[in-house]
């Protein structure tokens, strides 16, 4: 899928599809982004799991029959409306295998979003 980005739009051409790494564990996390894997990857939580990359909420449903197999499924979706129904759909789907990992980024919108306050921007200014 190629994506289409500048400061002030983010989008891509269709057809959006999920995106599966699979490393043979039967743990596996579960991202709505793209950024929020490599967000994940910069903070250590992946540790080897199997990931799927929703690269929407919209591709919730493509990404179920792929989950079934896990023991063990770490969401780390969006604080907002959608991704907290994709949420519950997967906890419906597969009951207490699902974990909502989205504690770790309160008050954040996604786990980017908590990555990049982290690490604030510095002023450009000059003082002399």
């Amino acid at each position: 899928m190629d994506k289409l980005r500048n400061p002030f739009f983010k989008g891509s051409y269709p057809p959006k599809h999920i995106t599966i790494i699979a490393n043979g564990n039967a743990r596996c996390n579960v991202f709505e982004g793209f950024i929020d894997f490599l967000s994940a990857e910069c903070l250590g939580y992946n540790d080897g799991f199997d990931t799927v990359v929703l690269n929407s909420v919209s591709n919730l449903q493509k990404a179920i029959p792929a989950l079934g197999d896990y023991t063990v499924i770490q969401c780390y979706l969006d604080n907002d409306t959608a991704g907290r129904a994709a949420l519950a759909r997967l906890q419906r789907e597969f009951g207490n295998k699902v974990t909502d990992k989205s504690a770790l980024y309160p008050n954040h919108k996604d786990l980017n979003d908590y990555l990049m306050s982290l690490y604030p921007k510095k002023s450009n200014k000059v003082k002399l």
